[in-house]
C-alpha cells in the first residue's frame, strides 16, 4: 500500500468531519473575500478620478450599504473559521489515534523476529514521536492546504471579477512562485530523511540508557556514554541545521517571488488608471485596482503559509512513510488448523534444526520426548541453545528442518493462541507494569478471585512481604519502582501460579531471589506442579538436583541427559560444570 492510499484510508473514514471542514471554510473563505470587493466599491462611492485628479462624489445609501455588508461579512467569517478551526482538530486527533492504535496493534501482531531485529529506541519512536510528528503535520499542512486551495479558486473569480486583464497578468506570474518552492524543496529533501534516521539512532541510545543506568554507573561508564550521546547529537544537530536552514529559505523565496508580482500588478494598475478615458479596454477605478491589489495579496498569501510549513511537512512526511513501512511489514503468520485436544500429555522434538541466520546452525538433528509430568533441566554454558530451545516451544519461531510435536501433532499445525495457552513462563527478566499488586498478579488470569490471586501468592512466597506493603495487595507499583529485584520475580511467579498452565516454563527464574528464598519458591513449585510438566533452564545446578531428566547442551547439541545422580557418575561436561559452582 503506497503512503497516498493510507493517508486516504484514514481520511475516509472522518467522512463527516471532512464535509463540515469543508462547508465551514467555504463561508469562511466566501465571507472574508468578498470584502475587498465590498471596500473597492464603497470607496468608488465615495468619489472617482478624472483626469488626474480625484472629485469627491459622496454615494451615501450606496456607502453605507457597502459598509455594513462588509461589517456583517466580517463576523459571519469569525465564527465559521471557529468552526473550520474546531473541525480540523478534532478530524486530525481522530486520524492520529487511528494511526497510533494501528501502530500498537501491529507491534503485538509481528513475529517476534522483527522485534529481536530492530532497535526498541527504533520502536519507541515510531510509536510516540513519529506518530506526534503525524498529528502536528496533519493539524497544519492539511488546514493549510484545504484553506489554500479554495482561497486560490475564489480569490482568482474574485479578480476577474474586478479585471480581467490583470487577472491572467497574475495567474501566468505564479508559477515563478511554485519553481521556486519546489527548487528549495528537492534541496532538503534529502536532509530531513538523513535527520529522520539519525533521530531513531540517537533514541534508541538514549532508551538503552536508561534501560541500564545502574550498569553504566557501576561500571563508571557515565562520561564514555554521555561523550558518545554528545557524538551521536552532534550529527543530528548538523544535518537538522541544514535541513531546517533549507526549509526556511522556503518562506522568503516564496515571498520576494509573491512580493514582486505584487508591485507589478501595482504598477499595471496605475497605468491602467491613466489611460482609462483613452483606452476603454483599460478601464480602471481607484476602488477597483484597490480591491484589485488586495485580492492579489489574497491569492499569493497561500503559498506563502503553505511554504511556511514546509519543515512540518517534511518531517510529518518521513514520519508517515516510516509508520506506512512498519504498518507494511509481515505479521506473525498462523497457519495452525488443528486443536490440541486436552491437557499436553507428552512433547517430542523430532530431529529438531534451527539458525537464527542461514548457514548458522544454533541447534542441530536434536531428539527428545518430554511426558507429562516430568521435570525437564536444561543446562549448558552460554549460547548452547537454551533459551532458543523455549522460544521454539513457544512458537515465537519455527523450526528450519523437523518438528516440535504435542500429543503427537506438529506445533505448526497448532494455533499459536491455543498452543500458548498451556504454558506458562517466568523469566529472568521480570515485567511488573503500572498498577497494583492484585492487578498485576491477575494479569495471568483476570477473571480470578481475590481469594485465589492471595493463594498464588501465598505460594510464590509473595504474600509475606506484600502485607508489609502501604496498602498491601492495592499498592500501586510500576516498571522498576516501588520493588526490589527479588521481589518483582516473587510476583511473576505467583501470576504462573495463579494461570495453573500444563507445562511450566522457568528460564533462571529463582536468580533474583536470596537462597532460602529460593529453597522455598522451589518447594512450593514442586507442590503447584504434581501431575504437570515443568521445563527449568538454570545456571545455579544446585535447584535442578530433583529434575527428572537433565538435558545438557553445547553447541546446539544434546551432549549428556540423565538424571543428577547418573550425570555426576559420567564424569563428563555436566560433571565439570557442576563441581565448578562449588570449588
Amino acid at each position: 500500500m503506497t503512503t497516498k492510499e493510507l493517508l486516504k484510508r484514514y481520511l475516509l473514514r472522518q467522512k463527516g468531519r471532512i464535509v463540515l471542514s469543508f462547508l465551514s471554510v467555504l463561508v469562511f473563505l466566501l465571507a472574508q473575500l468578498s470584502q475587498p470587493l465590498l471596500v473597492g466599491s464603497s470607496l468608488d462611492a465615495v468619489g472617482r478620478i478624472q483626469d488626474g485628479v480625484f472629485l469627491l462624489d459622496v454615494d451615501s445609501r450606496l456607502l453605507v450599504l457597502y459598509l455594513s455588508l462588509a461589517l456583517a461579512l466580517a463576523i459571519l467569517g469569525v465564527i465559521f473559521d471557529y468552526l473550520f478551526e474546531y473541525s480540523i482538530g478534532v478530524l486530525t486527533q481522530n486520524v492520529v489515534k487511528e494511526i497510533r492504535d494501528d501502530v500498537f496493534r501491529k507491534l503485538m501482531a509481528v513475529p517476534i523476529r522483527t522485534i529481536d531485529e530492530r532497535k526498541h529506541g527504533d520502536l519507541l519512536q515510531l510509536e510516540i514521536q513519529d506518530v506526534e510528528n503525524i498529528s502536528t503535520g496533519l493539524a497544519s499542512v492539511f488546514k493549510q492546504l484545504v484553506q489554500g486551495v479554495l482561497s486560490i479558486l475564489i480569490t482568482i473569480a474574485m479578480m476577474f471579477t474586478v479585471n480581467w486583464i490583470l487577472a491572467l497578468s497574475v495567474i501566468l506570474l505564479s508559477p515563478l512562485s511554485l519553481f521556486a518552492s519546489r527548487f528549495v524543496a528537492t534541496f532538503s529533501h534529502r536532509h530531513f530523511k538523513s535527520q529522520s534516521a539519525l533521530m531513531s539512532d540517537l533514541n534508541a541510545l538514549s532508551l538503552e540508557a536508561v534501560g541500564n543506568l545502574e550498569t553504566l554507573q557501576s561500571l563508571e561508564y557515565e562520561e564514555r556514554s554521555a561523550e558518545e550521546f554528545e557524538r551521536r547529537d552532534e550529527r543530528l544537530r548538523r544535518e537538522g541545521k541544514v535541513a531546517q536552514f533549507a526549509a526556511s529559505w522556503t518562506n522568503p523565496t516564496t515571498r520576494f517571488v509573491n512580493n514582486t508580482i505584487y508591485a507589478i500588478v501595482g504598477i499595471a494598475g496605475i497605468v491602467m488608471i491613466l489611460y482609462t478615458a483613452s483606452v476603454p479596454l483599460l478601464s480602471m477605478t481607484m476602488g477597483k485596482l484597490t480591491s484589485f491589489l488586495s485580492y492579489t495579496n489574497e491569492y499569493t498569501k497561500p503559498f506563502n503559509e503553505i511554504s511556511s510549513v514546509f519543515a512540518e511537512f517534511e518531517t510529518a512526511r518521513f514520519s508517515f512513510h516510516r509508520v506506512r513501512d512498519f504498518l507494511s511489514s509481515p505479521e506473525d503468520v498462523d497457519e495452525g488448523r488443528k486443536d490440541l485436544s486436552g491437557p499436553i500429555e507428552d512433547i517430542a522434538f523430532d530431529h529438531l534444526t534451527f539458525a537464527y541466520e542461514e548457514g548458522q546452525s544454533l541447534i542441530e538433528d536434536f531428539c527428545q520426548v518430554v511426558h507429562r509430568g516430568e521435570k525437564v533441566a536444561i543446562v549448558g554454558p552460554t549460547g548452547a541453545g537454551k533459551t532458543t530451545l523455549i522460544n521454539l516451544l513457544m512458537r515465537f519461531y519455527d523450526p528450519v528442518s523437523g518438528a516440535i510435536e504435542f500429543n503427537g501433532v506438529d506445533s505448526r499445525e497448532i494455533p499459536k493462541k491455543q498452543l500458548r495457552s498451556n504454558f506458562g513462563m517466568v523469566l529472568q527478566d521480570t515485567w511488573i507494569f503500572s498498577g497494583t499488586i492484585r492487578e498485576n498478579v491477575r494479569y495471568a488470569r483476570p477473571e480470578s478471585s481475590d481469594e485465589e490471586v492471595e493463594e498464588a501468592c501465598r505460594a510464590a512466597h509473595a504474600d509475606a512481604f506484600i502485607r508489609t506493603l502501604p496498602h498491601g495487595y492495592d499498592t500501586f507499583v510500576s516498571g522498576k519502582g516501588g520493588l526490589s529485584e527479588g521481589e518483582r520475580q516473587l510476583l511473576t511467579i505467583a501470576r504462573v501460579m495463579l494461570a495453573k498452565p500444563d507445562v511450566v516454563i522457568l528460564d533462571e527464574a529463582t536468580s533474583n531471589v536470596d537462597t532460602r528464598t529460593e529453597k522455598l519458591i522451589t518447594d512450593g513449585f514442586d507442590r503447584i506442579l504434581v501431575g504437570k510438566t515443568s521445563i527449568v533452564i538454570a545456571h545455579r545446578l544446585s535447584t535442578i538436583q530433583k529434575a527428572d531428566l537433565i538435558l545438557v547442551l553445547k553447541d546446539g547439541n544434546v551432549i549428556e541427559k540423565g538424571t543428577h545422580e547418573s550425570l555426576l557418575r559420567l564424569h563428563g561436561f555436566y560433571y565439570d560444570l557442576y563441581t565448578s559452582q562449588f570449588r
